[in-house]
């Protein structure tokens, strides 16, 4: 049997692959070929040159006039014999070209990831590759391209810290079965224990920056009724995504607004007015607030220039309602400044907080608030070269499970069990270097390709 691999619609171009899925000696190229050749009524083509063609369907019926090419294996991506074709976008077209192929013999729509699966089982991407690639097609930033192309570089930080593993297993088991023979200094196996938990809570550290990277910083929007908050949120976003009212409390559920911003994404969130609730829902919606509010990376306390009268005191009064009573990662909001424009930059001058000014009625230092905020994004994610590591939530949760269980090693005197703990850890880095891959990572792998991939 063979697999049709149909890759997304982009720029009206749709590329085909057709492969065995069977163990036998089939020859997968002629069978691509062979589909090429029944959808173009040409008998012979050159291979790796690109031919302008008629298409058929089953019928006989024209379908469109496209570019073609037939790839033979095993120098091409999945290392299998491949054939493209290149077809006008409508979705007429590519559900024709989709049926007319699905009518063939062997022929089936492939799988999600299947295309790359293929690549994988062939040697042409190892797990490193096929990861990479994952990243990459998710990217929607350009530090988040940069951290598909960095992910590589996983395997090599770690691959050191399972080889150290690996030979403090072999030392302890040797220990154990020759101890008459062999004298075995427990204290240097804990001290390199130590050494090889700290390098792994170096790379734990490291990997949160890959997180922001990856998940998107969020900046979170605090403050009384009516401040303008969701005013702000509609021209950070420059589109209506927050309804306007001038009645108290409109906002009840978090509204998101998702952003490039210094190459990163950034979620900015609306959240319901601060004050004391009037109903059980509006209480519902100001605990959702505050629990937004602690979980930010960077908070926008917004106030009300035109009637605050000592912004301090309340922008401190918000920052222990949220439980962020640390000046850093905030940036104070002065909003509607049309309407107090005279006193109101000689009382801020003293704050502990980074300030800025804004007009959402004349869209004014909207500029100033993204500029403040991209400061706090640097801050956070400085740019340190291939430090964006273990992004992904398996890996980090692998790394936290392999120190833990190096953790219980310090804690028995039991040189079995300990030997046990080590072999468990180095498994379990065994599979963030790549060095071992078993069938449920591929499958969690591979689910999150699209069907053309």
């Amino acid at each position: 049997m063979f697999a049709l691999h149909l890759m997304r619609n982009i720029g009206g171009v749709i590329s085909c692959c057709i492969r065995t899925n069977t163990i036998f000696a089939l020859s997968s190229g002629e069978e691509s070929r062979r589909c090429l050749q029944r959808l173009t009524k040409r008998q012979k083509f050159k291979a790796r040159y690109m031919f302008y063609s008629s298409l058929f369907d089953v019928e006989g019926e024209l379908i469109d006039r496209a570019m073609a090419v037939f790839l033979p294996g095993p120098s091409t991506f999945t290392g299998e014999d491949t054939a493209e074709i290149y077809v006008h976008g409508s979705r007429a077209v590519v559900n024709c070209v989709c049926e007319t192929l699905n009518h063939f013999e062997n022929v089936r729509p492939a799988k999600a990831g299947e295309f790359t699966k293929r690549a994988f089982f062939n040697s042409k991407l190892d797990i490193h590759g096929v990861q990479s690639l994952s990243y990459l097609l998710s990217a929607e930033t350009q530090r988040q391209r940069m951290l598909a192309v960095r992910s590589n570089h996983i395997g090599l930080a770690v691959s050191s810290i399972r080889e150290s593993l690996v030979q403090l297993a072999c030392s302890l088991e040797a220990g154990i079965d020759f101890a008459d023979d062999v004298p075995f200094d427990w204290d240097s196996f804990l001290s390199h224990v130590r050494d090889v938990i700290s390098e792994l809570k170096v790379i734990e550290q490291r990997a949160q920056k890959g997180c922001l990277i990856t998940d998107g910083i969020r900046v979170v929007m605090v403050g009384q009724t009516n401040v303008g908050k969701s005013s702000l949120l509609n021209c950070i976003a420059e589109r209506d995504v927050a309804m306007v009212s001038e009645v108290e409390g409109t906002t009840r559920d978090a509204l998101e607004t998702r952003i490039e911003l210094a190459s990163f994404p950034v979620v900015f969130t609306d959240t319901a007015g601060i004050r004391n609730a009037h109903d059980f829902l509006e209480a519902e919606s100001i605990s959702r607030t505050i629990a937004r509010a602690a979980e930010a990376h960077v908070l926008l306390p917004v106030v009300d220039a035109s009637k605050c009268v000592d912004i301090a005191a309340e922008v401190d009064v918000l920052l222990r309602q949220c439980h962020r009573e640390d000046a850093s990662r905030v940036v104070v909001v002065c909003n509607k400044i049309d309407l107090n424009s005279i006193h109101i930059h000689h009382t801020v001058s003293s704050l502990p907080w980074k300030t800025v000014f804004t007009s959402c009625v004349n869209r004014t230092g909207i500029t100033d608030v993204l500029d403040a905020v991209k400061e706090q994004v640097a801050a956070l994610c400085p740019d340190e070269g291939d430090d964006a590591l273990l992004s992904r939530y398996r890996q980090r949760t692998i790394l936290n499970d392999a120190v833990s269980l190096l953790e219980q090693v310090q804690n028995t005197s039991d040189a079995a069990l300990a030997a046990e703990y080590v072999r468990e850890a180095s498994a379990l880095i065994g599979e963030i270097s790549g060095t071992i891959v078993n069938e449920e990572i591929l499958d969690r792998i591979f689910s999150s390709f699209c069907i053309g991939k």
